[in-house]
């Protein structure tokens, strides 16, 4: 059976995304403290390298969800920017390394393969799909090792959803960070040491938010406004097929295509 296009945007502009993606057979293999404050460390180091902004983050035993911007109005990353990165991802020996060998290949007046390696770590940058390769790739190393871990360690291909700007971000903030709350690991977001949100007063629960389990959230959606829902199905083009395109009210938040639900609202 063929896969789901993955659906996000391409060209130049702004986009939120939701991101999700579980853990081998949803084996609990992040359980314990070290393990998910690896993939926290992985995270950060991911986002750094590939320029997107995190918004919110958790990090559960057999599964993670993130909240992250991509900004593709920016011009091309300076070498000496990308080098900065490399250290982040992969640390300040690395960068040395890349820097070096660059230095070595122009010297042999190979500037034309120096260009093909910049632009190769380029087309990497500002792109959901390579930031969570990045980021999966990172702890895939390290998990492996410190685990002496064989096999497959994540289940499939990540989820993930467009979300419009504004309340409906911040909803998927929310959701994300009450994670644990659902799960019944703690009583606030905020007691809850493995996720993040930028806003301040997300650790508190809002009257009207049900915190029952919803429904997990699939590949290829978009939440928002209905207008932006439409205009998405419109804007991806063959991405969609005919069932997705459809916008579905969800309670008092705001409007999903097919078969999705961020949160319900009590009513």
């Amino acid at each position: 059976m063929a896969r789901t296009a993955r659906v996000k945007r391409t060209g130049k502009g702004i986009a939120n995304y939701h991101l999700m993606s579980k853990a081998n057979d949803r084996r609990f293999l992040f359980d314990g403290p070290k393990v998910k404050d690896g993939i926290i460390d992985s995270l950060r180091r991911a986002a750094e390298f590939s320029g997107v902004r995190p918004r919110a983050y958790t990090t559960l035993d057999n599964h993670f969800h993130i909240v992250v911007t991509v900004d593709r109005t920016r011009g091309p990353v300076p070498e000496a920017e990308i080098v900065r990165r490399v250290g982040v991802l992969h640390g300040e020996k690395a960068a040395l390394r890349l820097e070096e060998r660059w230095t070595r290949l122009r010297e042999r007046g190979l500037e034309r393969q120096v260009d093909a390696e910049i632009e190769a770590f380029r087309r990497r940058m500002n792109d959901i799909s390579q930031f969570i390769k990045t980021f999966k790739e990172h702890v895939n190393v390290w998990f492996k090792l410190s685990r002496e871990y064989c096999g497959s360690l994540w289940s499939g291909r990540f989820t993930s959803t467009i979300i419009e700007d504004g309340r409906y971000l911040e909803a998927c903030k929310r959701y994300v960070v009450y994670n644990a709350i659902r799960a019944g690991i703690v009583r606030r977001a905020a007691d809850y040491r493995w996720s993040w949100c930028e806003d301040p007063d997300v650790g508190t629960v809002p009257e009207g938010w049900a915190l029952k389990r919803v429904p997990q959230m699939t590949a290829g959606k978009v939440f928002g406004s209905f207008g932006s829902v439409r205009g998405a199905a419109a804007d991806l083009g063959d991405r969609f097929s005919a069932r997705h395109v459809a916008a579905h009210p969800v309670g008092e938040l705001g409007y999903a295509t097919h078969g999705w639900k961020l949160a319900r609202e009590v009513a």
